[in-house]
C-alpha cells in the first residue's frame, strides 16, 4: 500500500508533522492508500513557492507558445499514464467504465484544446485611436488592452470527477501564465498528486504547480485568507462556496465558484416517451448521481406522467446493474463515503414522508454487504415544494414532477435556488430553443446535445460565479490592463 507525498516547489514532501490519513475503496471499504495530512505550515510553504514563481520566476513572462508546448507535454503525460489514472478513479472514486469518457478522455482533450487556444487567443488588443476632448490640440491616444495573468491561484477541485475538474482549472491557469496551489478534496487527492507527477515530468518550472492535501478544513481556510493569493477557484457545495466568498472578501480576492445544481429535464408532449426514458435515466444515474449538472428533476405533462414513471422504473430494474465499478458490466457504482450515503437516505426518507410515490429503489442493494451503495431511486408525483425537489441530493435519486402546461413547466423549472444546467426533449428544435431562453440556467441541452469543451460552463443564481471551458475559462484567469500613449 502506497503512502503518497505532496508536491511543493520542486520537492516531494511529507506533511510537516509526518501525519497521513487513510483512503478507502468505496466499493469494498478497504484501505487502498495513505495521503499526507498537511497542516498550515505546509500551506505557507506552498503559497510562498507559488508567489515566488509568479513574481520572480520565468512562467508569467514566458512566451505563450512555450507555455502551450508544456501543456501539450502534460496532456501526453496523462495519456501515457491513462491506465494508472483509470485505476485510481475506479478504486478511489467508484467510477464505472460508463464514466471513463468524461473522467479520462475528456480531460486529456481539454488540456490540448487549451494549448491550441493559448496560441490563438489575443492576449493583446489595440483599440481605435481616440481624440482627447481636452486640451485643444492634444494628440490622439493609442490604447493597448493587455490580458495579464491574474496571479497566484488557489484551485480547490471536488472529488466526483477529479481529473476533469482539476484540468478545467489548471489548464487555463497555466495557459494564462498563472501559478497555483491545488488543494484537493480530502476524499480524492490521489488524482491531483499524480497530476503533479506529470507536471513535474513535463518540465514546468518549480513553484508554478503545487499540491497540498489533508483532512482539515483549516487548509482551505488558510489558503483562501492568505493575502498573497490573487484568485480562488472552487468547485463543490454551496455551503463551502459561501464561506470561501466571505473569507476572500476580506482581501478582495477574486473568486470563481462552481456550486450546486438541481437541473430540470423538460419532456414535452411531442417527444417519444421511450426515447425520453433513456435521457431521464442514463445521464441521471451516471456516476451514481454524483454530479451537480445531472437532471434530477424530470418534468412531464400530467397526462403522460404515470406512463413515463412506469417506463423509467422498468428500464432501471432491467438495465442498471449495481456493483463493483471494476466490473465493466456495472453501470452504477457506490457513492463516495458512508456519510454521503446517510445523507442520500435521509432525502429518500423525506420523499416518502412528504407523500411522493416511490416507483423503484429507495434502499441498499441487499446482495452487496460491503461498500456504500444506494439503489437507483425514482419518485413520481413529486411536488415542487418537496425537499427532494428543492435540495441537491448528489446521489442516484430522481424526482418526476407533473406539469399542467408549458407555462407551468417553465415555472417549475425555475422554482429553484439553483441554475446550473437543464434539458429539453422536443421534436421541435426551434420551439425548444425559444423555451430554453426562458429557463434561468447556465446551460440547456436540447435532445441530449452537449458541447463539452468550448461552451461557457457555470451557473445562474446560487449555482456559482464565473465560467469555465473554452475562451471563457481562459479569460477567468486574466486581468485587463489598459496601456495608453500619445500617437
Amino acid at each position: 500500500m502506497k503512502t503518497w507525498k505532496m508536491y511543493v516547489g520542486d520537492e516531494w514532501i511529507d506533511a510537516t508533522d509526518g501525519r497521513s490519513y487513510s483512503l478507502p475503496n468505496p466499493a469494498t471499504e478497504e484501505e487502498i492508500a495513505r495521503a499526507p495530512d498537511a497542516g498550515v505550515a505546509d500551506v505557507e510553504r506552498a503559497v510562498a513557492a507559488a508567489r515566488h514563481a509568479f513574481d520572480e520566476g520565468p512562467w508569467p513572462r514566458m512566451p505563450v507558445g512555450e507555455r502551450a508546448s508544456l501543456l501539450l507535454r502534460i496532456a501526453d503525460g496523462v495519456e501515457r499514464r491513462k491506465e494508472e489514472f483509470r485505476e485510481i478513479l475506479v478504486r478511489a472514486h467508484g467510477a464505472t467504465s460508463m464514466t471513463h469518457g468524461q473522467q479520462l478522455d475528456a480531460p486529456i482533450q481539454l488540456i490540448r484544446n487549451y494549448a491550441e487556444l493559448a496560441r490563438e487567443h489575443s492576449f493583446e488588443e489595440p483599440l481605435p485611436l481616440v481624440e482627447p476632448p481636452v486640451p485643444s490640440g492634444a494628440k490622439p491616444v493609442s490604447t493597448l488592452v493587455v490580458r495579464q495573468p491574474v496571479g497566484v491561484c488557489v484551485l480547490i477541485p471536488t472529488w466526483n470527477f477529479p481529473l476533469w475538474v482539476t484540468v478545467q482549472k489548471l489548464a487555463p491557469a497555466l495557459a494564462a501564465g498563472c501559478t497555483m496551489v491545488v488543494k484537493p478534496s480530502p476524499w480524492g487527492p490521489l488524482v491531483d498528486l499524480m497530476i503533479a507527477e506529470v507536471v513535474a515530468e513535463a518540465g514546468v518550472p518549480a513553484g508554478v504547480f503545487n499540491v497540498v492535501c489533508g483532512e482539515s478544513a483549516e487548509l482551505g481556510r488558510a489558503l483562501v485568507e492568505d493575502p498573497r493569493i490573487d484568485k480562488v477557484s472552487f468547485t463543490g457545495s454551496n455551503g463551502v462556496g459561501k464561506r470561501i466568498m466571505e473569507i476572500a472578501a476580506r482581501n478582495l480576492t477574486r473568486v470563481h465558484l462552481e456550486l450546486g445544481g438541481k437541473s430540470a429535464l423538460l419532456v414535452l408532449d411531442d417527444y417519444d416517451l421511450d426515447a425520453a426514458v433513456l435521457s431521464a435515466c442514463v445521464p441521471t444515474f451516471f456516476h451514481a448521481g454524483q454530479g451537480c449538472a445531472m437532471a434530477t428533476r424530470v418534468l412531464v405533462s400530467r397526462s403522460r406522467h404515470d406512463e413515463l414513471v412506469r417506463k423509467m422504473a422498468q428500464f432501471v430494474e432491467k438495465n442498471v446493474k449495481i456493483g463493483d465499478p471494476a466490473d465493466p458490466s456495472v453501470l452504477l457504482g457506490p457513492v463516495i463515503r458512508p456519510e454521503r450515503r446517510a445523507a442520500i437516505e435521509d432525502h429518500i426518507a423525506s420523499g416518502r414522508r412528504e407523500g411522493a410515490d416511490l416507483a423503484t429503489g429507495g434502499g441498499r442493494p441487499p446482495a452487496l454487504e460491503r461498500g456504500w451503495f444506494v439503489e437507483p431511486t425514482i419518485f413520481g408525483n413529486v411536488r415542487s415544494d418537496m425537499r427532494i425537489a428543492q435540495e441537491e441530493i448528489f446521489g442516484p435519486v430522481v424526482s418526476v414532477i407533473p406539469f399542467a402546461d408549458e407555462e407551468d413547466a417553465v415555472r417549475i423549472a425555475n422554482d429553484s435556488e439553483y441554475g446550473l444546467f437543464g434539458g429539453i426533449l422536443s421534436a421541435d428544435t426551434r420551439r425548444a430553443i425559444d423555451l430554453a431562453r426562458r429557463i434561468r440556467t447556465g446551460g440547456v441541452a436540447i435532445n441530449g446535445a452537449v458541447n463539452t469543451f468550448t461552451k461557457p460552463s457555470g451557473g445562474f443564481k446560487r449555482s456559482g460565479i464565473g465560467r469555465e471551458n473554452g475562451r471563457f475559462g481562459l479569460e477567468e484567469y486574466t486581468e485587463l490592463q489598459a496601456v495608453m500613449w500619445p500617437s
